[in-house]
């Protein structure tokens, strides 16, 4: 009896060890997919992360239906996908320079400064101020900067005639310059016409809605024929009398509420 209980008794210890080995194997075989799964996360595709990220951009908020995206938002809602792009551009690039991950910790030719480097949001803007001293504009041209975007503020009395929505042969000029610049990057644009509260009612220019879209339109005609600014990336928008930046109480204040903003995004 004692020969076969020790028989028994080994025959379950066999077992347990057996489903002992079950067991680990299982753990091993999901800390492996773990690991399989944060090394899958590490080597993200940049190109259809970015694919993606703009497709839910124009699914979502479509900058080119609003307009007024910049003004309403203040880089909270739509501006937060691209938050979350360049975040994971920056781990993109701490991966991929991680000598860790086998990789070399040599930074690339379009992040340093000097020769061949890639152009920037902040040439842009160093372009542009410089153009505006050279041309002697700096009583009528100015750049506003915020979080998420810069706004090219023109005084209107240097494009256009009061009450015309054509762009003066004079500005011409100006708006080449400042084009060549902004074809440089691939930023969205969006330019804006604003009004006093002065009422127009003419055949041409029933309101000051019409007279705002028109200028701010022909803006965009100018840029894209004349500097070979990708039309889907810039739009037009009239916001008539409605977005002051002075009251309307002086001519002086009128004068500055009659303007041209060409707003450029920081974010690519």
């Amino acid at each position: 009896m004692a020969s076969k209980r020790r028989r028994r008794s080994n025959n379950g210890d066999s077992g347990d060890a057996i489903d002992w080995m079950f067991t680990y194997s299982d753990m091993v075989t999901l800390l492996l997919t773990f690991f399989v799964m944060l090394f899958s996360m590490a080597t993200i595709d940049k190109a259809k992360f970015n694919q993606l990220a703009e497709s839910m951009k124009q699914a979502f908020f479509d900058i080119g239906i609003g307009g007024e995206l910049f003004e309403r938002n203040r880089g909270k809602d739509f501006m937060e996908i691209y938050d979350e792009k360049n975040s994971v551009d920056a781990l993109v690039s701490i991966v991929n320079n991680n000598p860790v991950m086998g990789e070399t910790d040599n930074v690339s030719e379009s992040t340093t400064a000097g020769e061949g480097r890639e152009y920037r949001i902040e040439d842009m803007r160093e372009d542009i101020e410089r153009a505006i001293v050279d041309m002697g504009l700096d009583d009528y041209v100015s750049i506003i900067e915020k979080e998420n975007y810069y706004i090219l503020r023109f005084n209107s009395v240097i494009l256009f005639d009061l009450s015309s929505a054509d762009i003066r042969e004079s500005a011409k000029e100006v708006l080449k310059k400042v084009g060549d610049i902004l074809s440089k990057i691939d930023n969205e644009i969006i330019i804006q016409g604003h009004t006093d509260n002065l009422p127009i009612n003419t055949p041409q220019f029933p309101s000051n809605w019409e007279l705002s879209t028109r200028r701010a339109t022909n803006v965009v005609h100018f840029f894209v024929d004349n500097c070979g600014i990708d039309p889907s990336r810039i739009t037009a928008t009239g916001n008539a009398e409605f977005k002051p930046v002075k009251p309307n109480d002086t001519p002086e204040n009128r004068q500055e509420n009659r303007r041209i903003d060409i707003v450029v995004s920081k974010l690519e």
